[in-house]
C-alpha cells in the first residue's frame, strides 16, 4: 500500500476522492462512473467463482464453513470493486475490513481440517473473532493504512504456514497448494510493484500500443492472481476432507 497519491485530475460521478489511497490507475480514465476501470472490473474472479461455489457447496450439504469461505471472497470481491469505483474513504473500509475478517475465516477452517466434522474449537473462534474486533478498532481509530498492511499480511502469514502444516500431516494435493501459493505470491509482489514504481509502471503503460495497455494494470492483475489464489485455498480445504 501507498501513501495517498492523485492519479490523475480527473472527477466524474463519485466526486472528490476521500480515500487515505489512490492505486496507480489513472482515475476516470475509461468512464466517468468508474473511478478506477480495470481495478473495478478485474474483480470479477472474486465474484463469479465463488458464488458457484457456495451454491454447489450448500446443495452437497458440506459444512457450512465451506460455504462461509466462499461467501467470505464475495464479500471481500463486492467491497474491492465499490472501492475501486468510487475511490470513498467508506468504500475502502468496505474493501479492507472484509479481508482481515475473510482471512480470518480461512484460518478458521485450515486450522479444523485435523478436527471431526460438525467438531468447533471455540477457542480458536473467540480468539478470532476477538482479533477482528481489535484490528477493526485500531484501525478505526487511528487511520492509517500501515496498520491494515500489518494486521493483514501477519494474518495471511499464519494461513500460509498453517496450510503448509496441513499439506504435511493430511498428505494435501501439493498441486492445488502450489497453484494457489504461486497465484498469491506473484499477485502481491505485482501490487507491491505497482505501488513503488507507480512514475514508471504509468510511462511504459502509456508507450504500450491501446489494446496492451489493461495488460500493464498491476494492481488489477494482482486482483486476478488473488482471487485465483483463494479459490485454488478453499478447493485445496475441500480435496484434504475429501481424501
Amino acid at each position: 500500500m501507498a501513501p495517498l497519491t492523485t492519479s490523475s485530475n480527473g472527477e466524474g460521478f463519485w466526486g472528490e476522492v476521500t480515500s487515505t489511497i489512490d492505486w496507480c490507475e489513472e482515475n476516470y480514465a475509461v468512464t466517468s462512473f468508474l473511478a478506477e476501470f480495470w481495478n473495478t472490473i478485474s474483480n470479477w474472479l472474486f465474484l463469479i467463482p465463488p458464488f458457484v461455489g457456495a451454491i454447489l457447496s450448500w446443495e452437497n450439504k458440506l459444512e457450512r464453513r465451506y460455504t462461509f469461505s466462499f461467501i467470505s471472497l464475495c464479500v471481500v470481491g463486492i467491497g474491492s470493486f465499490c472501492f475501486h469505483a468510487t475511490l470513498l474513504y467508506e468504500m475502502q473500509l468496505l474493501d479492507e475490513l472484509p479481508m482481515i475478517y475473510g482471512t480470518c475465516v480461512l484460518i478458521f477452517c485450515i486450522w479444523h481440517c485435523s478436527y471431526r466434522p460438525r467438531e468447533h474449537n471455540i477457542t480458536l473462534s473467540l480468539i478470532l473473532i476477538v482479533c477482528c474486533a481489535m484490528i477493526t478498532l485500531v484501525y478505526l481509530t487511528v487511520v492509517n493504512p500501515l496498520i491494515f498492511q500489518w494486521a493483514y499480511g501477519i494474518l495471511v502469514a499464519t494461513l500460509v504456514i498453517r496450510t503448509g502444516m496441513a499439506c504435511r500431516k493430511h498428505n494435501g494435493s501439493k498441486k492445488l497448494l502450489t497453484i494457489s501459493l504461486v497465484s498469491y505470491a506473484v499477485g502481491f509482489i505485482l501490487w507491491n510493484i505497482d505501488n513503488n514504481f507507480c512514475p514508471y509502471i504509468r510511462d511504459v503503460r502509456n508507450s504500450l500500443f491501446p489494446p496492451v495497455r489493461p495488460f500493464a494494470q498491476l494492481h488489477a492483475l494482482w486482483h486476478t492472481l488473488a482471487a485465483i489464489g483463494c479459490y485454488y485455498h478453499v478447493l485445496f480445504r475441500l480435496v484434504i476432507v475429501n481424501i
